[in-house]
C-alpha cells in the first residue's frame, strides 16, 4: 500500500466509509496481536482488546479531524496507538491491582478517616496477597513495581536467563496475583 492510496483510506473513514475501516482492521489484525504478544507481556486477549481501542482511536482521531494527514505509514500510525493503549493498560491494571501509586498523594489532614481506612484495608489485602503469592512471583513483582528495577536488573538480579523469561514470568506472576487479589475481595463481601 503507498502513501498515496492511505491518504485515500483516510479520507474515506473521515467522510463515514464503515467498509474502508474494515479492510484497515483486517489488514493489520493478525500482525499487531503477533507484534504486541511478542513485544509485551500480554495474552492474545488482551492484545485483541488494545487492537480493537486503537483501531477506534484511528477512527476517532480521523472523524474528529485531529489526524489530518500522515506523517508515516498507516501500520505505524496504528501500531503507535497499540503501544500507547498497552502503557495505559498496564498503567490502570496496575492501579486496580495495588490501588496505592495513585495521582500526587494528598495532604494527610485533606483525607478523611474513612478513605485513610479504606487506603490502609487494601494495602494490608495486597500485602495479603503478594505474600500467598509466593517466590519467585512475589519477589519478581516487588523488584519491578516498588524498586523500578529494569527487567534486565530483575534477570540479573534473580538470575533467570534474560529480559525475556523475566518478563514472560512477570505477567504470569500478575495473573496469579490478580486471581489471588479478586477471590480474596469475593470473601470479604
Amino acid at each position: 500500500m503507498t502513501f498515496s492510496d492511505e491518504e485515500v483510506i483516510l479520507q474515506r473513514i473521515q467522510q463515514g466509509d464503515q467498509q474502508e475501516l474494515g479492510k484497515v482492521y483486517t489488514t493489520y489484525r493478525s500482525e499487531f496481536l503477533k507484534w504486541m504478544t511478542a513485544e509485551f507481556p500480554c495474552s492474545v486477549h488482551e492484545a485483541t482488546d488494545i487492537y480493537q481501542e486503537s483501531v477506534l482511536t484511528l477512527f476517532e482521531n480521523v472523524t474528529s479531524g485531529k489526524l489530518k494527514k500522515l506523517t508515516s505509514n498507516l501500520k505505524s500510525y496504528l501500531f503507535g496507538i497499540g503501544k500507547n493503549k498497552y502503557h495505559e493498560y498496564r498503567k490502570s491494571n496496575y492501579r486496580y491491582i495495588f490501588g496505592i501509586k495513585q495521582a500526587p498523594a494528598l495532604q494527610v489532614e485533606e483525607i478523611s478517616h474513612i478513605e485513610a481506612e479504606q487506603k490502609e484495608a487494601r494495602l494490608q489485602l495486597v500485602e495479603a496477597c503478594l505474600e500467598k503469592l509466593g517466590d519467585p512471583c512475589r519477589s519478581l513483582l516487588e523488584l519491578y513495581y516498588f524498586h523500578d528495577m529494569s527487567m534486565e536488573e530483575i534477570a540479573e538480579s534473580l538470575e533467570y536467563k534474560n529480559s525475556n523469561t523475566t518478563k514472560n514470568l512477570k505477567y504470569k506472576c500478575l495473573g496469579k496475583l490478580r486471581r489471588i487479589f479478586n477471590e480474596e475481595l469475593k470473601n470479604q463481601l
